[in-house]
């Protein structure tokens, strides 16, 4: 409960977090009525009146890119970068592991996103297998060889740290926030030809336009380490801008 509530920005708690907060302690005393340490769950009767407002984020321009990472953040710089290339969200980067990491060979580095020591995902279709930018390559060597990728990062120190970088890059448009570069990767992807249901796969979202989704993901083994290899390759940062350790 105290993480839910540091990690909700302002003096209120969104109606987001206060469902959380209603569900997470209502799972725990229907285990309390489970085993027998309380007669009945007095949560049963909770209900968040308040509606969730959806957020609309913006997808970040080449012109903001290209001054974003141009600022060479030493806090959150190389995240960043792996979420502009990779399409990956803030929490998805900032809990990977060295295991998650994996070498093949002529292909080059692949990401394994999964539940790890550090995080969970956010839905099923969030697990995947997503190839490294080539251009990412001399970052991975400057990275810890063991534990966290990206220790003492969290969603909630990466979103304030981007607001920061927002400020510095002259960025005032509503609705750009860190989940922005998420939105560039897709719409590179987009405007470089690629299917629909490929990108989602990359990002780990279940394809909205698939008439038959369901039957799709059943019959489909997936698209292949080489395809996927050629969809992220096919997005470049903005001003020829070169990775350096």
């Amino acid at each position: 409960l105290d993480r839910l509530l540091a990690a909700s920005e302002g003096e209120t708690i969104s109606p987001q977090t206060q469902r959380r907060i209603v569900s997470q302690v209502g799972h725990f005393l229907d285990w309390a009525v489970y085993e027998g340490q309380v007669k009945e769950n007095p949560f049963k009767t909770v209900r968040v009146e308040a509606k969730a407002k959806v957020n609309h984020y913006a997808a970040l321009t080449d012109p903001e890119v290209a001054r974003l990472v141009q600022l060479q953040d030493q806090k959150i710089g190389v995240l960043l970068l792996f979420c502009l290339l990779s399409g990956m969200r803030a929490g998805e980067a900032a809990g990977l592991v060295w295991q998650d990491l994996v070498w093949k060979g002529n292909l080059g580095w692949f990401c394994h996103v999964r539940p790890n020591e550090v995080r969970t995902l956010k839905t099923d279709a969030a697990e995947r297998v997503v190839p490294l930018h080539s251009s990412l390559s001399p970052l991975i060597a400057q990275l810890p060889q063991s534990g966290r990728l990206f220790p003492g990062l969290s969603v909630n120190t990466v979103t304030k740290r981007f607001a920061t970088l927002r400020a510095h890059a002259g960025i005032s448009r509503a609705g750009v926030v860190f989940h922005s570069s998420r939105k560039w990767f897709v719409t590179q992807c987009e405007r470089a030809g690629v299917p629909e249901h490929w990108t989602a796969s990359i990002v780990g979202h279940q394809s909205a336009r698939s008439e038959n989704r369901m039957t799709y993901g059943i019959y489909s083994a997936g698209i292949s380490d080489e395809q996927k290899r050629e969809i992220v390759e096919k997005v470049g940062l903005p001003g020829h801008y070169v990775c350096h350790p």
